[in-house]
């Protein structure tokens, strides 16, 4: 197994995260951009490492459920969520969060969570 299923996911919050970052510069303190745009570093690492490394499809594992914990627990996406709808910039920002830290961590986790279950079946 190539772990294909596990890159579309890490890919597809990259590509958010990369977006989002890019569009909030200036907008945000630098930090939060340097470090989104590691993380957008390490999600790509990580989508051609787990081919080579397998246990490496847990630690993308553990990151999802980190990125939902984080995008849930900030009082500034909280914020940006309840201004959905209010203009164009923050409805398409509103978007790639969603994307970035929820609907493609949870189809991570769920690719995830039964690719252990296979595994545990199988032995």
């Amino acid at each position: 197994m190539k772990n294909t299923e596990f890159r579309i996911p890490l890919v597809g919050s990259a590509v958010s995260l990369f977006i989002g970052g890019i569009l909030l510069i200036g907008k945000v303190p630098s930090i939060l951009t340097v470090g989104t745009m590691t993380v957008v570093v390490i999600l790509i690492a990580l989508t051609f490492l787990i081919s080579k490394y397998k246990i490496l499809v847990h630690l993308g594992g553990i990151l999802g459920i980190l990125a939902i914990i984080s995008s849930a627990t900030a009082p500034a996406h909280n914020e940006a969520l309840l201004n959905f709808g209010k203009s164009a910039y923050i409805t398409v920002l509103d978007i790639l969060m969603v994307l970035g830290f929820y609907i493609f961590p949870t189809i991570y986790i769920y690719f995830w969570v039964f690719a252990v279950i296979r595994r545990k079946t199988i032995t």
